[in-house]
């Protein structure tokens, strides 16, 4: 089972969010690879204010939302609010729990 990632965006944050995605869609797409998950997220967001995303979806909401990051800091834009949604989504998945084991023969140490 996946774990699921609850956020409640406001008006701003969800804009945001579909124009990064929109803008990773369109790179890719130049670049003729599938942009299938990135319809998917963006109509899960496009109508909802609270949404539930798993790690994955998160992982491509977050490198969106970071590529933005870097054109609006070449093009000297403001990214503050940008900034806040990646610490926001960030914050969120660093809730889950991570479970490092690492395995081994003979004498080896387990953690």
């Amino acid at each position: 089972m996946k774990d699921k990632i609850k956020l409640e965006l406001c008006d701003t944050e969800r804009k945001l969010i579909l124009s990064s995605l929109t803008m990773f869609k369109n790179y890719l797409f130049a670049q003729d690879r599938s942009t299938d998950s990135i319809d998917e997220i963006i109509l899960k967001i496009s109508d909802k204010s609270k949404i539930e995303l798993d790690t994955f979806d998160t992982g491509i909401v977050i490198n969106a939302l970071n590529a933005m990051r870097y054109k609006l800091k070449s093009e000297n834009q403001p990214r503050t609010d940008v900034n806040d949604i990646l610490l926001k989504m960030i914050d969120e998945t660093g809730k889950k729990k991570l479970i490092l084991r690492k395995t081994g023969r003979g004498n080896e140490r387990r953690f």
